[in-house]
C-alpha cells in the first residue's frame, strides 16, 4: 500500500485546479501497474470532482452554483463564526471529498474527457491537503 500527500495552495473561491497529472506522477513514482487509487480531501469548504476540463463548462458550473447557493444571503454559520464562508460549506456539500479510481496499466482508468479537479469554495486562499492511498493488485 502507498500513502502520499499532495499540498495545494489555492487562491480562493470557485477556483478549479486540475490534479490528474499530480496523481499520475505518484503512480509513475511507485511504478504502480494495476490497483485502486483513493483520493481524500481534508476539507469542509472545497471538493473533488471528475469532469471535462473545458473552460466554458467550468464557467457554467460557477454560474449554476452561485444561483443555487448565492453569495448575498445570510447564512447561520456566518452569524455563529463570523468568517463569511457559510456559502462555502453549503456548496461543498454538493461535491465529494473522496474519489476511488481504478488503475489499469499504470494510469488512472479515466474516460477520454475526464479530469480530476480540486474545487476551492472558500472565500479566501487556503492550503489544501489531499491524501492519496494506492492499493496495488
Amino acid at each position: 500500500m502507498i500513502f502520499e500527500k499532495l499540498n495545494i495552495k489555492t487562491n480562493g473561491e470557485l477556483e478549479f485546479i486540475e490534479i490528474t497529472g499530480l496523481i499520475n506522477e505518484i503512480l509513475r513514482k511507485y511504478n504502480v501497474k494495476n490497483g485502486l487509487c483513493n483520493i481524500f480531501l481534508k476539507s469542509t469548504t472545497s471538493g473533488l470532482i471528475i469532469n471535462e476540463n473545458d473552460e466554458n463548462l467550468i464557467e457554467d458550473f460557477k454560474d449554476m452554483i452561485k444561483k443555487i447557493i448565492p453569495d448575498n444571503i445570510k447564512y447561520r454559520h456566518d452569524m455563529t463564526w463570523g468568517d463569511g464562508n457559510g456559502r462555502s460549506h453549503i456548496r461543498s456539500m454538493f461535491l465529494k471529498n473522496s474519489l476511488c479510481i481504478p488503475i489499469i496499466n499504470g494510469k488512472l482508468d479515466l474516460g477520454t474527457w475526464q479530469s480530476i479537479f480540486l474545487v476551492e469554495l472558500d472565500v479566501r486562499p487556503r492550503n489544501r491537503e489531499i491524501s492519496i492511498t494506492v492499493t496495488s493488485a
